[in-house]
């Protein structure tokens, strides 16, 4: 049985998380991104949580001309967290990112990080939770989800 929207973002969120120093330049930042296969790094400072380095920060900087040799993965990264708290629901989570507009959020248990939820694993989990004769298909091609309460 697939997770509920309702349920806790920990069932859905991916451990253990890639994390990067916030002193790594950014061609290390964009190595390890492309050596896991994955979006987004969490940035640490000193052991703690400082940020999150994401695929798009990586060439919104490439295209204006930074040097991935010299740019600081800190100075390159989000500072400006978004997380979920390893108890709020799904449905919350994926709230938070479409609010955010962001892809990936870290998820805490407390002030330690707990894990990753990224767009797609939220989308997979709402996708399961709607029923095909609740959604609408749009000549733009979205797929719109009527409630009827």
């Amino acid at each position: 049985m697939s997770p509920r929207p309702e349920r806790p973002v920990s069932t859905i969120m991916s451990w253990p998380v890639a994390t990067i120093d916030h002193d790594a330049t950014l061609e290390e930042a964009a190595e390890a991104l492309a050596a896991d296969s994955i979006g987004a790094l969490v940035v640490l400072r000193e052991g703690d949580l400082a940020g999150i380095i994401s695929e798009r920060d990586v060439v919104v900087h490439l295209a204006a001309g930074a040097d991935p040799s010299h740019l600081l993965t800190g100075e390159a990264m989000s500072g400006d967290l978004v997380i979920a708290q390893a108890d709020d629901s799904i449905l919350a989570a994926a709230r938070a990112m479409v609010e955010a507009d962001v892809r990936h959020l870290p998820v805490l248990r407390d002030r330690l990080i707990a894990g990753m939820v990224s767009v797609r694993d939220v989308v997979a989990v709402l996708s399961d939770a709607v029923s095909d004769e609740d959604v609408v298909v749009v000549p733009s091609g979205a797929r719109v989800v009527v409630r009827q309460d």
